[in-house]
């Protein structure tokens, strides 16, 4: 069958979650994608909603469809004569955006803070303060011969990170089986589907990680056994590579002490790295550039040269009903906080720049839309692991980049 002239094919960056699987072959008619190759449920979903005149985000003032230049000029306006605007969010944007973004909110005087100061933002600090080792995915791959997948279930949140980042994408397998020369393990409070994948699984109650590491360290008592059998695997092994999740990280919250000091104890006897398992496709890349400007990886404030607190969180401001204008870049925090704690947002100018239709537009004040990365626009990203990617951007043209509109409206501002 002969090859349709008029379609094209490119090699993409998936930005649908921290994977950035880079192996993406997506075929395009013009400027529109017409067949995606190796993608995952998730992220091929994500790339063809981009397609999907009814998911993507219009330009809004209070409701009413405008040029974006007005909106630009609205948004523009109101931060200006805010007296404590926080910027929120960047976590999915291009390192360029966020790069702009903080900025904006140098300029501005203001707070900014992005989701890992509720998620993985102390872990993330121990990693860019050289407290806890990583490594690249690459080097992890034919080399750890014991991966740790804590509070987490790669095959429900990052659905390719097993089949090309670790224990599928082994190429050195055992002869008498299937099985990679590398031992599959897990520690959760409950049965998921990595468990039944799993050689070797290690269940904990529910909010019990940090008794059950204080075991392993020989700090609390072992009552089940599960902390010296899982001691032992460790020990065993020559490079162990782990995976904490969103579970564990809930579970510690910024209180990471124990965990550091197990991976330096582990760390006496065997070679261990550490991975986070990040849903958003360039919180690492947020939280470097940031960690680079200022010291700090989240929850600062530009009001009086650069300063960094717990109160300066999004969660803290939000709660004590402190600002008075909230740029939201890339985020959705109407789905992700409850509404108990977002209806103290009430009267509070709300600016919201995203490529989708979302929650949170569905409620701002002012809506932008902007193109996607790695489909639309081009600039680079960084993998959980800390490997730095440049995008692809097939179909430039049909939206303005958040690095445009951030750099406009920080020119606009007095």
């Amino acid at each position: 069958m002969e090859r349709d002239p008029e379609l094209s094919s490119q090699s993409l960056v998936c930005t649908g979650c921290g994977c950035l699987c880079d192996d993406i072959e997506a075929e395009f008619e013009g400027s529109c994608v017409v067949s995606i190759g190796n993608a995952c449920a998730k992220g091929a979903t994500y790339l063809r909603s981009a397609y999907d005149p009814g998911r993507r985000a219009r330009s809004l003032v209070r409701g009413r469809e405008v040029p974006i230049d007005e909106a630009v000029e609205e948004a523009a306006r109101l931060l200006s004569k805010a007296s404590r605007p926080v910027v929120f969010g960047l976590d999915d944007s291009t390192i360029e955006a966020q790069v702009a973004g903080i900025e904006l909110a140098r300029k501005l005087g203001a707070v900014i803070d992005d989701a890992s100061s509720f998620s993985f933002g102390s872990l993330i600090e121990g990693i860019v303060g050289g407290e806890l080792p990583t490594c690249p995915l690459a080097e992890v791959r034919d080399n750890a011969d014991l991966l740790v997948y804590w509070g987490s279930d790669p095959p429900h949140t990052h659905p390719r990170h097993i089949s090309k980042f670790t224990y599928y994408a082994y190429t050195d397998w055992d002869p008498a089986g299937w099985y990679p020369r590398v031992t599959l393990s897990c520690v959760d409070v409950r049965e998921t589907e990595l468990c039944s994948m799993a050689r070797k699984n290690f269940k904990v109650r529910p909010g019990s990680d940090r008794d059950f590491i204080r075991a392993v360290i020989g700090e609390a008592q072992d009552e089940t056994g599960q902390a010296a059998a899982f001691l032992e695997t460790v020990k065993q092994s020559k490079f162990c590579a782990l995976f904490p999740g969103a579970g564990l990280v809930c579970s510690l919250g910024d209180d990471l002490a124990c965990f550091k000091q197990m991976v330096h104890v582990l760390g006496q006897s065997t070679r261990v790295t550490v991975v986070p398992m990040i849903a958003e496709s360039n919180m690492l890349g947020f939280n470097r550039s940031l960690h680079e400007q200022c010291g700090h990886v989240n929850q600062v404030s530009f009001a009086s040269g650069v300063s960094r607190s717990t109160e300066y969180s999004f969660l803290a401001q939000v709660r004590n009903r402190t600002p008075d204008c909230v740029l939201v870049v890339g985020a959705d925090p109407f789905s992700a906080l409850p509404q108990s704690l977002l209806k103290n947002l009430q009267g509070t100018a709300l600016i919201c720049l995203d490529p989708f239709v979302t929650a949170t537009t569905m409620v701002a004040e002012v809506v932008i839309p902007t193109a996607v990365p790695g489909l639309e626009q081009g600039g680079s990203v960084m993998r959980m692991d800390g490997e730095r990617l440049a995008l692809a951007n097939p179909a430039e043209g049909r939206y303005p980049t958040d690095v445009t509109i951030l750099e406009r409206i920080t020119k606009r501002i007095a």
